[in-house]
């Protein structure tokens, strides 16, 4: 059985790919994913997802987040759910950029 990926080789990974967090509809699907453990261990929420009106943040920004999220599934049992959900995320589902707007706000004007 290979051994499952850890969080830093999955956030590189996807990193390498220019991808930073999920999208949108699915980083809310996501963090709704990871708030149904709460109950189950009556802590603390997840780590908010970069969207709505924090959409412009950059994607480092947003890459930092997910891994706070998933830092957050490995402290409360979920981690192995929490990347099943990301794995299955269709590439066209992520948001993307190249590493010269790595670090760059959208809403960023020159």
């Amino acid at each position: 059985m290979m051994d499952e990926p850890t969080i830093e080789q999955f956030l590189s990974r996807i990193r390498a790919e220019g991808r930073s967090s999920p999208a949108g509809q699915y980083w809310a699907a996501f963090y709704k994913l990871l708030s149904s453990r709460v109950g189950r261990t009556g802590g603390r929420r997840p780590p908010m997802p970069l969207i709505l009106a924090a959409s412009g943040e950059s994607n480092a920004a947003k890459h930092a987040r997910l891994a706070e999220q998933l830092q957050w599934a490995h402290a409360n049992g979920g981690l192995a759910e929490a990347m099943e959900f990301l794995e299955t995320l269709e590439a066209d589902k992520w948001n993307e950029g190249g590493a010269e707007t790595w670090h760059q706000e959208s809403y960023w004007r020159p």
